[in-house]
């Protein structure tokens, strides 16, 4: 399988993830909005256990959001890498630091309830008003 690698900006933090995202999609909520310091927040997600940091553990630092959310970014640089959802056992990867181009893009909007008022969403992809449907288990 092909492996996706990525990095922070001044590249102390790099990282592998086998080209598998489960789903990927952009969260508009207010939280992901301040994180990113953009109109909403693209991601996808991976299985805890398929990331795996190749350079700078000691550069990440975590701030837990809450129970279900640990923003993970570089201590150095600020680059936000990846929120871990510690219930779920799943990383919502940030795409942006990506150095290579994931086969899956996004396939949804959510939170566009809260969504940035000077941005229209206007690629066809499906919207939530809040988080989307649990993805199916199969």
């Amino acid at each position: 399988m092909r492996e996706l690698k990525g990095s922070c900006v001044c590249r102390a933090v790099e990282y592998t993830v086998p080209d598998a995202m489960k789903y990927a999609g952009c969260c508009h909520c207010s939280e992901c909005r301040r994180f990113s310091g953009s109109a909403f927040s693209a991601f996808g997600g991976v299985p805890m256990q398929a990331l795996r940091v190749t350079r700078g553990e000691q550069s990440l630092s975590r701030y837990a959001k809450s129970e279900h959310t640990v923003l993970v970014f570089c201590r150095h640089c600020g680059s936000s890498l990846y929120a871990e959802k510690p219930l779920r056992s799943m990383i919502h990867l940030r795409l942006g630091s990506l150095l290579d181009a994931p086969s899956l893009r996004p396939q949804f909007h959510s939170f566009v309830a809260s969504k940035a008022p000077w941005y229209d969403i206007d690629d066809g992809l499906p919207q939530f008003e809040q988080g989307r449907p649990a993805p199916s288990s199969s």
